[in-house]
């Protein structure tokens, strides 16, 4: 995995949101659900992290549930986000 906490000019990224942000912009059209988020960043609460996305720059994400099997065999409703190139 790249490392996403940096900027393209070396800085580092100090907030939640600024690093997904900057995940999703790198690959546009892939998706992030929030386990991820947990296993490859350490974030928890995506949603919040999303939310404060939309606020912060305007950009609105595109989004929509997937059903997943749980390790019970439940059938479940998670929700995956991605960027579009072109918006905004």
């Amino acid at each position: 995995m790249a490392n996403y906490g940096f900027r393209a000019d070396g800085t580092a990224i100090k907030t939640q949101w600024e690093c997904i942000l900057n995940y999703l912009q790198s690959n546009p059209g892939m998706p992030i659900r929030a386990w991820q988020a947990i296993k490859d960043f350490g974030f928890t609460r995506l949603s919040a992290i999303v939310k404060k996305i939309e606020y912060r720059t305007g950009i609105i994400l595109k989004r929509h549930d997937v059903k997943v099997k749980t390790v019970y065999g439940a059938t479940v409703y998670v929700t995956e986000y991605w960027y579009e190139d072109g918006q905004n």
